[in-house]
């Protein structure tokens, strides 16, 4: 038998295997079926849903199914991730606003999965290798590589999406936090108003932030949190200068409107700077595709000519 033939045949064993693994009755899942069919019985002589159970219903099928199924099988994955995947993986799930909905060992494990059924799903116009070096050992090679990146990559895409909205809603943010703080509030005050008059992920940052305060810790390690949680320089600088403030003494007002100064300057020059960036970038399209079309609508009539006339000239 020929070997790429053996290893197509050897992965799509283990993967039925996995999954049938992941679907075998355990005596936690039976125990846990039949917790279940008592809640159901009880519910039938109770009659409408609960709300867990409504809360449990509104969420995705990816949560409710994929994820479990995923549970289940991550310990089979847990030795062969490296911990600097993982820690990689936990750093862009915080950055993208995931904490609580999945984890690195999730990430991880569904990216296995992906590497296997992405390979599998295009042998259908690939082809099964009958060679180490051909087309469908590339396809294959590159869908493995694609699968393997797609969780990851989605994950980082979402905090990269969410860093930035997060980056363009901070200059109105510290604006209202100051005028907040020039009125007389407290800094947590200023937060806890700003918070609950704006909405998206800074809001939930803030958000966060407070509750953190609130259950005790201190609210210069809580701002230094969320910056490490962000990721933005911007608000690591504004952390950092107001922490200084609050440890040294001085006027939080000023501070807060140079930062939000500071941050105006900056979007305007990454905005200017993508402007500078923007003729490099069209000549790709220019040179591919519109300078080509423009050459044979110009030169196509007066080249049919030519060739026309050499045609008719004897001995052509």
């Amino acid at each position: 038998m020929d070997p790429m033939l053996l290893l197509i045949c050897v992965c799509g064993f283990g993967a039925v295997i996995l999954l049938g693994l992941a679907f075998h009755p355990t005596q936690e899942t039976s125990s846990i079926s039949q917790r279940l069919e008592g809640l159901k019985a009880g519910q039938q002589q109770r009659g409408p849903t609960s709300l867990r159970d409504q809360d449990e219903m509104s969420k995705s099928a990816f949560v409710r199914v994929i994820l479990p199924l995923i549970d289940k099988l991550s310990k089979f994955f847990s030795q062969l991730t490296p911990v600097t995947a993982l820690n990689s993986a936990k750093l862009s799930i915080m950055r993208a606003g995931m904490v609580g909905k999945v984890t690195p060992l999730q990430i991880a494990t569904l990216s296995y999965i992906m590497m296997v059924l992405v390979p599998v799903m295009s042998l259908s116009f690939s082809g099964i290798p009958t060679e180490l070096i051909s087309k469908p050992t590339f396809i294959l090679a590159i869908g493995a590589l694609l699968g393997y990146r797609l969780p990851f990559g989605y994950v980082q895409g979402k905090a990269a999406a969410r860093q930035h909205e997060i980056r363009k809603a901070l200059p109105f943010t510290l604006d209202l936090i100051s005028i907040s703080v020039e009125a007389g509030m407290a800094l947590d005050g200023a937060m806890a108003i700003v918070q609950e008059k704006s909405t998206g992920p800074m809001a939930d940052e803030l958000g966060l932030t407070l509750r953190e305060i609130r259950l005790g810790k201190g609210r210069n390690e809580a701002l230094i949190d969320m910056g490490e949680r962000v990721g933005l320089d911007e608000l690591k600088s504004f952390v950092t200068a107001v922490t200084y403030i609050a440890r040294l003494g001085g006027s939080l007002v000023d501070v807060i409107r140079i930062q939000a100064q500071a941050m105006r300057i900056k979007r305007r020059q990454r905005a200017e700077e993508k402007a500078m960036k923007t003729p490099v970038k069209i000549m790709i399209p220019l040179v591919l595709f519109i300078f080509p079309s423009m050459f044979i609508v110009i030169l196509g009539p007066a080249g049919i000519t030519m060739i026309e006339q050499m045609s008719m000239v004897p001995g052509h």
